[in-house]
């Protein structure tokens, strides 16, 4: 007899956009199979995403602004053998439960992603994930599943015991720019983690005031940098291949006249370099 399929914790963190939240719940409960459970976890003090979470069957928790901080709080929450994570204004594809289930029954699989379509990039694809490839082993989507070390935010998925032991870096303040590496990269010291082509869902990539452009190519640098001395040997090729990142970042703001996000990466990198050991 077939072992039962994992139960699903589908986890959304979301701050003071019920309207987007609204739509990607109903994307949820569009969704055959359904998770087992859903838990929003608002990050609005004034407690915004609360109607809209009860009246979509979700479980509700306020917590401290912060995506790191509202991920934990929902993995502490949740009940399922698998946490599901994705951003609040994403949409799920119909048989994203299924398609998880099948990746997951290889019983030393521990995480799982799948292809996150972002609907508003055109001219340049995510460049976020291009970047990575700089790395050793960067996550690249693709239709051939296969292992990877790196899930995109947008759909991350763990065996909750496993999860548990990795947790979100809460020092990457705000919303946690490069916490979706960081958790994956340390979860795939663990045990592996597949990429499944038919596990998808779309970003609508809502504008939100969170992306002002200075301070987020700060962060970039300076949140690129810690996680660049925690998790990595500090070897001439590794120094190298940052050093590399930051000149492309530049190149690529500059020529496209983007020349906040030009300064940014240079605060970042001053920073980064004062905070060095």
């Amino acid at each position: 007899m077939p072992d039962a399929p994992p139960r699903f914790s589908l986890v959304i963190a979301t701050r003071g956009r019920p309207k987007v939240l609204g739509e990607t719940l109903a994307s949820a409960a569009r969704c055959d199979p359904r998770p087992s459970e859903v838990i929003v976890v608002d990050g609005d003090g004034s407690g915004s995403a609360e109607p809209v979470a009860r009246a979509a069957g979700a479980r509700y928790r306020r917590s401290a602004p912060g995506l790191t901080v509202q991920r934990n709080a929902g993995l502490d929450l949740a009940q399922g053998d698998v946490v599901v994570f994705v951003d609040d204004d994403t949409e799920l594809h119909p048989r994203l439960f299924a398609a998880l289930a099948d990746a997951y029954r290889d019983p030393d699989v521990l995480g799982v992603t799948g292809p996150v379509v972002d609907r508003d990039l055109r001219r340049f694809g995510n460049m976020r994930s291009r970047w990575r490839r700089l790395l050793p082993g960067g996550g690249r989507e693709g239709s051939r599943e296969r292992d990877v070390e790196y899930m995109l935010g947008g759909l991350m998925t763990a065996r909750r015991d496993a999860a548990l032991q990795v947790r979100f870096d809460e020092r990457l303040a705000d919303y946690g720019l490069l916490e979706d590496e960081d958790f994956s990269y340390r979860l795939s010291r663990l045990g592996r983690i597949r990429f499944a082509p038919s596990a998808s869902v779309v970003h609508r990539n809502v504008a939100a005031a969170r992306k002002r452009e200075r301070e987020f190519n700060r962060m970039v640098v300076v949140n690129r940098a810690y996680l660049f001395r925690k998790n990595f040997r500090r070897t001439p090729l590794a120094r190298f291949q940052f050093a590399l990142l930051v000149a492309v970042l530049l190149v690529h703001r500059a020529l496209n006249g983007e020349w906040s996000g030009v300064r940014g990466l240079l605060e970042g990198s001053v920073e980064a370099w004062r905070a060095r050991p």
